[in-house]
């Protein structure tokens, strides 16, 4: 899911950046928001669902057996190695060619002005701004395409090896397993490392997380002193409460002694 995530604002950069007004459209927040994202989810909410039905424990391990293993083996392959990469390697290469022809355009323009100081800083501010935007997605389509490549590329190895019925020794069983464990950790690792990766590249990103928890400090720095208001005028009120209640001891009332005479 998180892969076709990538794959899904590699096109909205290249949607953004096109100079056509109909695919410009797709590029908008609402379009992701009801239809994109939604349908990325439901389809792979339902496109891995034979794993919680086929997977079978052999040998105190979860594997899949005779046809599973193939069909297994070729989802990995086109749907998780191969096809999200060369999305996103498409999708950039086009994004590329639409932003060099974008600002050919804009300098063409902006040369036709007259007063055209304030409209050059503001222009230089969003260019600026798609730069950094595009950096950031460039540098993790890089780092998914070096990590899964390699581990798209050893299952395609294992696969070939196995159903063509190559003989192999325990050692190299071994060696292969390894291997096997070892990029399959590769996967995992465009995921973690996005947010490094983001506050590396970009400094608008850093900036915005920086205002982003300045902003959470004061909303809970509000919320303490609100909190410690009320306590402490609930606390006023209940003691004023609880005085009014006393009522004021009677004096007794001493009556005259008659003096002897």
């Amino acid at each position: 899911m998180s892969r076709f995530m990538v794959v899904t604002a590699c096109f909205d950069r290249f949607a953004l950046c096109s100079t056509s007004a109909r695919l410009r459209q797709f590029s908008r927040v609402e379009i992701a928001r009801r239809y994109m994202i939604p349908a990325i989810i439901i389809i792979w909410l339902i496109a891995p669902i034979y794993m919680l039905i086929f997977d079978t424990v052999v040998n105190n391990s979860c594997t899949y057996i005779g046809a599973v293993a193939l069909f297994n083996s070729i989802y990995g392959i086109t749907l998780v190695g191969f096809t999200p990469p060369c999305l996103m390697f498409i999708f950039s290469l086009l994004t590329f060619r639409n932003l060099k022809t974008k600002q050919q355009r804009q300098q063409v323009f902006l040369s036709t002005l007259v007063n055209t100081q304030v409209t050059t800083v503001e222009s230089r501010k969003q260019r600026r701004k798609n730069q950094q935007v595009l950096g950031m997605l460039m540098i993790e389509v890089v780092v998914y395409i070096c990590t899964t490549t390699i581990a798209s590329s050893n299952l395609l190895y294992s696969t070939l090896t196995t159903y063509i019925g190559i003989s192999k020794s325990d050692e190299r069983i071994s060696i292969e397993s390894f291997i096997s464990f070892s990029t399959n950790l590769l996967n995992y690792t465009c995921p973690c490392l996005s947010f490094y990766l983001f506050c590396f590249v970009s400094h608008l990103y850093r900036k915005q997380m920086v205002l982003s928890l300045v902003n959470i400090r004061r909303q809970f720095s509000a919320l303490y002193t609100r909190n410690n208001n009320n306590t402490n005028s609930d606390e006023h009120i209940s003691i004023r409460q609880m005085t009014a209640k006393v009522k004021p001891i009677k004096q007794p009332t001493m009556a005259p002694v008659p003096i002897i005479q």
